[in-house]
């Protein structure tokens, strides 16, 4: 019997080169070696942002198109929903008794976003203007308790001991259910002015539905970056724990290593369509072309006659990936001057062009047969969803709960 991965992507719709060389590749080629389960994460795309809800259906169809196009196949593979299996939710409610907030707090991604707020803001337009200062916010409180109740009005020229009483009871609550670690963050967050933040409970607590996700399928590998492992042990924390605690339901998955390449943009930044530096699987010919034609380069290769830098070029890093064949020929052409940089691109445009032709003929097949991919979606969730039942009824019965 095959051994299980499980792998899932956020729909943002249309993928681009980043996508393909960091895990479609992947994808195709565990399917052939794994009984493999790759799911549409919608339910993760409204983390940080709800309103990504009204755009969910039409990025779902362009994400899975590419998915189809570059060679993910419904036969070898269980491609679903994560919001079309309910049990995710269940097992997501379960293990959220299991995980401190301390933990939470100390997720990788939440401190990331933490520190995108301390610098002046969080990406998708959300601005910090909305937040209000932990202490500003307990003083209108106090004076609301003042106005209120009538035990206050001989405090009314105390207005600071109020403020003290009010912040030793928050301090209060969120002691009874954090560790000393996750006090002393509670308390410099109470500091802060990002506590009262746009940061959602959806968006602290996705590492315990991310461990649901995975945990339901039993998977032996989820495929990773090695940047990502950190985000795997959460699960095994909890798997470990649920098993201690109730029976041994859930076997405690690896993670399974994968190269991920850094696939560079136009400015040389990492390849993001909120950047609007991506060079798309779906982009027609000409249009790879131009693209490829703005990237930056060596900013201190000013005339072809000057040796380049290959190791600091974006088009270079793309060269390494999409055509390795040719990369030490390039290296040495662009370190002694013997190219340069429009003819290097055009040699980028015309590799990236011939790896993509297969899968724009794919994708276009694909769209002119008129294929209903949320039908592929509904039954590979037909399929994932009696999976998930057999572990959630194995969840039940280990907590009692199998009434």
């Amino acid at each position: 019997m095959k051994k299980r991965v499980l792998s899932g992507m956020r729909a943002t719709g249309k993928l681009h080169l980043g996508h393909l060389a960091g895990v479609l590749v992947n994808w195709k080629r565990l399917q052939n070696e794994y009984d493999s389960f790759f799911f549409v994460a919608d339910w993760h795309g409204l983390t940080d942002n709800p309103e990504n809800a009204r755009y969910m259906k039409e990025n779902i169809r362009n994400m899975v198109l590419d998915w189809l196009a570059v060679g993910i196949d419904p036969d070898k593979s269980t491609l679903f929903i994560q919001s079309l299996v309910p049990q995710h939710a269940e097992l997501h409610l379960v293990f959220s008794m299991l995980v401190s907030l301390s933990r939470l707090f100390r997720n990788p991604t939440y401190k990331d976003k933490l520190e995108d707020l301390r610098k002046g803001g969080m990406e998708g337009g959300v601005s910090l203007s909305a937040i209000r200062d932990v202490k500003e916010e307990l003083e209108r409180k106090a004076n609301e308790e003042l106005k209120a109740t009538a035990d206050f009005v001989s405090t009314l020229k105390d207005r600071e001991a109020i403020f003290r009483k009010l912040k030793g009871d928050v301090m209060s609550l969120f002691y009874g259910f954090v560790d000393k670690a996750g006090e002393r963050l509670i308390e410099e967050l109470l500091e802060s002015s990002s506590f009262h933040s746009i940061i959602s409970y959806g968006f602290l607590g996705y590492p315990v539905l991310q461990s649901a996700d995975i945990l339901l399928y039993k998977p032996h590998y989820v495929p990773v970056g090695a940047d990502q492992v950190a985000h795997i042990e959460i699960t095994r924390d909890i798997a470990e724990k649920f098993n201690r605690l109730y029976a041994e339901v859930f076997p405690i998955p690896e993670a399974l290593l994968t190269e991920t390449p850094r696939i560079p943009g136009m400015d040389g930044r990492k390849m993001s369509k909120s950047y609007g530096n991506a060079i798309y699987l779906s982009d027609d010919e000409e249009t790879v072309s131009k693209k490829v034609m703005k990237y930056i380069t060596d900013p201190q290769r000013i005339r072809k006659s000057d040796p380049g830098r290959p190791e600091i070029c974006p088009v270079f890093a793309l060269h390494r990936v999409f055509n390795p064949d040719e990369t030490d020929e390039i290296y040495r052409a662009c370190t002694t001057a013997q190219i340069g940089c429009v003819q290097c691109k055009r040699r980028l445009a015309e590799k990236l062009n011939h790896t993509l032709k297969p899968i724009r003929q794919r994708r276009k097949e694909l769209e002119d047969s008129q294929i209903d991919v949320f039908e592929i979606l509904k039954e590979g969730s037909r399929k994932a969803e009696e999976f998930a039942e057999g572990t959630m009824e194995e969840v039940r019965k280990a907590m009692g709960m199998d009434y």
